[in-house]
């Protein structure tokens, strides 16, 4: 069976509670650690100085988008 009839399934029978852990984890990695980027990215430009810092909140949002 291809990849897109096994997801299929695998919305149809498996448990709400279990699908929306199991979809939801990679989401929440993935967040965490651009989190953590963030703030270590900070943390140096702050070493720059204040108007390097205030550069790097401009930037993150358009980052984000």
């Amino acid at each position: 069976m291809n990849q897109n009839g096994d997801n299929a399934e695998k919305f149809g029978t498996m448990p709400m509670g279990k699908l929306i852990m199991n979809m939801s984890l990679p989401l929440i990695g993935t967040m965490l650690i651009q989190a953590l980027y963030n703030l270590v990215d900070s943390v140096f430009v702050a070493k720059l100085g204040t108007p390097a810092l205030n550069a790097l909140g401009i930037a993150a949002p358009v980052q984000v988008i």
